[in-house]
Parts: structure tokens; C-alpha cells; sequence
């Protein structure tokens, strides 16, 4: 009986948080994504500023990635338009030449975007320099540029 309890408690509970937050869902594409990923799957809460992304990249190798970025900034621009500036992280993990890729990047979003049709839709832009540590196949570290544009639908 109190594990029934427990359980409807908790999905109660799950139900009233959801509710509470909206979250925005999308997919991100871009120029020179191809440590962690050429497509991004992407995910916000819109009461928190923090922006995570699932990285993929297919082409003469693979890899798969994550990247968490808390906006800094995020304010409007004019109209509905918005920029913002970040601080992030990037993991990636992936196969090139029959040598495993692992690396780890400290990112630095800036972008804009803006909501549409009553903040359903997020259109976005940003450029994105990182500074990336490569663990394997050797120990090194570069610098990229990113530039992605992207899509959110927020519920």
C-alpha cells in the first residue's frame, strides 16, 4: 500500500513540475561541427538558462557529443529579437581513421534569436570558439570556430 503511495505521489508530483516550466525542443545544424557533430538535437527549460544539446556527426568517421552552455545574457536586441552570450562545455567521443577520438571543449556561445508565433517557435543563430583538449589519439589542443543555426518548438 505505500509504495502505491509513493507512486502516485511521485507522478503527481512530476505532473505539477511539467506543468509549471515550459521546455523548448529543436535541431541545430551548422559549419565546422564535425567535433562533436554536424546535427544537434537541442533542449532549454525556459526558466532556467542553461541550453543542452546531443551531438552527432557523420562523414569519414563518427562521433557523438554533448554540450551544456549557460547563457551569461540574454536580453533583447529590438523587437523580438534577442542575443545572448555564454560559457559552456563540450564532450565528445567518436572513431576517425581506426583511431578513437576523446576530447573535452570549453565553449563560449554567442548568438541571437527570437521567439515567433506566441513563443512557440525559437529560430536561432550563434557562433561558438572553443578551446578543445584532445585526449586521444594524442594529447593536444586547438582552437575552432563553430557557427550553428538552429530550431526550437517550445511546449
Amino acid at each position: 500500500m505505500n509504495k502505491k503511495i509513493l507512486i502516485v505521489a511521485a507522478v503527481m508530483m512530476i505532473a505539477c513540475v511539467a506543468g509549471v516550466f515550459a521546455f523548448g525542443i529543436g535541431v541545430q545544424g551548422g559549419y565546422n561541427m564535425g567535433i562533436p557533430g554536424n546535427v544537434a538535437i537541442t533542449f532549454k527549460l525556459d526558466s532556467l538558462p542553461l541550453i543542452f544539446a546531443g551531438n552527432f556527426y557523420f562523414g569519414d568517421g563518427f562521433a557523438i557529443g554533448l554540450t551544456g552552455d549557460y547563457w551569461v545574457l540574454n536580453n533583447n536586441l529590438a523587437g523580438p529579437l534577442n542575443y545572448f552570450v555564454g560559457v559552456g562545455f563540450g564532450a565528445t567521443i567518436g572513431g576517425f581513421n581506426d583511431d578513437l577520438l576523446l576530447a573535452a571543449s570549453a565553449r563560449l556561445p554567442v548568438g541571437l534569436n527570437m521567439f515567433l508565433a506566441n513563443n512557440v517557435i525559437e529560430p536561432y543563430i550563434q557562433v561558438v570558439p572553443m578551446l578543445r583538449l584532445g585526449i586521444t589519439p594524442s594529447f593536444n589542443v586547438n582552437f575552432d570556430l563553430d557557427a550553428n543555426f538552429g530550431l526550437r518548438f517550445w511546449f
